[in-house]
């Protein structure tokens, strides 16, 4: 009896052995798929083809060689933007493909952006012609490197290799006219009855910038604090009902600081806010506030200097946001 007990025993011994076995042996081979999975996922997000492309990037040259000409609103760009990409002996790359984000028009007055990917031909070139818009647009192109995948380590490299230029449109004015009143104000803020410095050198720029006889002074600056409202309703009083204009540009330019003794001699910075009238509606359609600073040993030419660059600043903005 004892012996068959033992034996009865020794068979429960061997059959747990046996189970407990084949558990490792399942655990194990189920953790060595899940170790094999993980590795295959990790080597498709670290591929080869993906350390290349960070590599390549360090020996490549990517510049902008050519852009066209702003036109103006309701004009087509008279050729096209185009990027070239050479090796690192100076060989065409082709057969490269770059991101594009462009402007595609505008909403509620700022610039909207469509993105398309583009690819060099056999001469390492890339190009790309915007639509014509209707409006005018300040805005960007950027040509950036496409990553094989989506990764931040790759789009961050790619970002930092990518070229960007700027995309503009100028407003268009026809047989139109603009109606121009920037008033100035003293170093103490008070308003300079009668100056007319700034309005004039803004006139100025808007005939250098392509608009010449479009552009002229007004006289509403007693309404300009009162706001839009006030200036159109002045300004269509005195142009008696004519047709003839289409914006309305109006706004101040105070001192920002006073003029203070530098390095190299004085310095003075001028701040210029202006908002534009669309003529038909009366409706406010743009603003804008600029700051200008300028440097110079004679100190009583450091206003009108600091005037004029003003005028610069703002016309370089208005005339393509306009």
């Amino acid at each position: 009896m004892m012996k068959n007990f033992k034996v009865f025993n020794f068979a429960i011994l061997f059959s747990a052995l046996l189970l407990s076995f084949g558990s490792c042996e399942s655990t194990q081979s189920e953790s060595s798929s899940v170790n094999n999975s993980n590795i295959k996922q990790e080597e498709s997000t670290k591929s080869p083809s993906n350390f290349v492309f960070e590599k390549e990037l360090e020996t490549l040259e990517i510049k902008v060689i050519a852009q066209p000409a702003a036109p103006v609103a309701g004009s087509p760009f008279a050729s096209p933007y185009t990027v070239s990409v050479k090796d690192s002996e100076g060989n065409p790359r082709s057969d490269f493909t770059f991101t594009v984000t462009a402007p595609s028009g505008k909403a509620d007055g700022k610039v909207t952006y469509k993105t398309l990917d583009l690819t060099t031909d056999a001469q390492g070139k890339v190009s790309y012609k915007p639509e014509t818009f209707s409006t005018s647009i300040n805005g960007t192109i950027t040509f950036m490197p496409k990553p094989p995948v989506k990764s931040n380590s790759f789009v961050k490299a790619a970002k930092a290799h990518a070229v960007e230029v700027p995309c503009r449109v100028r407003f268009a004015l026809g047989k139109k006219s603009i109606l121009v009143n920037l008033v100035d104000y003293d170093q103490k803020g008070k308003m300079i009855d009668g100056s007319g410095i700034s309005s004039s050198n803004l006139v100025g720029e808007f005939w250098r910038a392509g608009y010449p006889y479009q552009a002229q002074n007004a006289d509403f600056h007693r309404q300009i604090d009162a706001g839009s409202a006030a200036v159109y309703a002045r300004a269509k009083e005195m142009v008696q009902g004519s047709t003839y204009y289409k914006y309305i540009v109006y706004g101040k330019v105070k001192y920002a600081s006073d003029i203070t003794e530098v390095e190299g001699g004085y310095s003075l910075s001028l701040t210029g806010s202006v908002t534009v009238i669309d003529w038909t509606t009366g409706k406010d359609i743009y603003t804008v506030t600029k700051t200008s600073t300028v440097t110079d040993k004679n100190k009583w030419a450091l206003l009108k200097a600091c005037q004029t660059q003003l005028a610069k600043d703002l016309a370089n903005d208005l005339v393509y946001s306009m």
